[in-house]
């Protein structure tokens, strides 16, 4: 077995074990093990199964990476929304079609990075993480309960999260680009 595969399945389990008995009780309870724990495990869950089992798939409707980028984005920003968050807590169908779709979009994520040259990677990562870190000031900051099944204090703790969650997927993005590649000797690319 792989590392990615090894990965795949331990994040993949780790996410699945907070949707079940006893571990349900912490995404009931905290938004943090709801949006900072659990959701990021299910993406990277998806990011090492396409890294494992799915390589090259899809290259053709996922030219320069757009397709991929594109799924991702629209599945993120979909659980973003409080109102979601909070129908994954009370309902065990929207629960699933959480689980499913954030490993969908892990996966769409990795096959995007793989195809994309990095103005595309810039466009995305540059309007995705803003937008996280907004939506985690405002969690932060706001005197509102925006998540009926948690508390303040729980949406605040689970903004601040975001807000860090943004800086450094952001900080790791940009030390990718200078990570050596051994098949190309040259620097990223900005176009295709």
């Amino acid at each position: 077995m792989t590392a990615a595969a090894l990965l795949a399945l331990v994040s993949g389990a780790a996410a699945l074990a907070l949707s079940l008995p006893p571990g349900r009780a912490l995404i009931e309870q905290s938004m943090v093990w709801h949006m900072l724990v659990q959701m990021p495990l299910l993406v990277a869950a998806g990011w090492w199964a396409a890294a494992a089992w799915a390589p090259g798939l899809g290259r053709q409707i996922n030219r320069h990476g757009l397709t991929g980028f594109m799924l991702a984005q629209c599945t993120l920003a979909y659980w973003m929304v409080p109102a979601l968050v909070d129908r994954a807590v009370v309902m065990p169908g929207a629960d699933a079609a959480k689980l499913v779709s954030l490993i969908v979009a892990g996966a769409a994520l990795r096959q995007g990075f793989a195809q994309a040259p990095l103005t595309v990677q810039l466009f995305f990562v540059g309007y995705g993480l803003p937008m996280m870190a907004w939506l985690g000031l405002y969690l932060a900051s706001t005197d509102l309960r925006l998540c009926n099944a948690y508390s303040l204090a729980s949406q605040t703790r689970a903004g601040q999260g975001m807000v860090v969650l943004a800086a450094v997927l952001g900080l790791a993005w940009a030390a990718s680009l200078w990570r050596p590649d051994s098949s190309r000797n040259r620097p990223p690319r900005l176009i295709a």
